[in-house]
């Protein structure tokens, strides 16, 4: 859940200076941080 938080809190950030809009890269960015969590959970130093 944080990772998609995180996600989302950036692509909302991005959609305020980019085209085609904030809920656009708010779902885009939340998509991206579920996918994201299996990697960086993976990759424990």
């Amino acid at each position: 859940m944080g990772y998609m938080l995180l996600g989302a809190t950036i692509g909302a950030m991005i959609g305020y200076l980019i085209p085609p809009g904030s809920f656009f890269w708010f779902v885009l960015g939340a998509a991206s941080g579920y996918l994201a969590r299996p990697f960086v959970d993976q990759r424990r130093y």
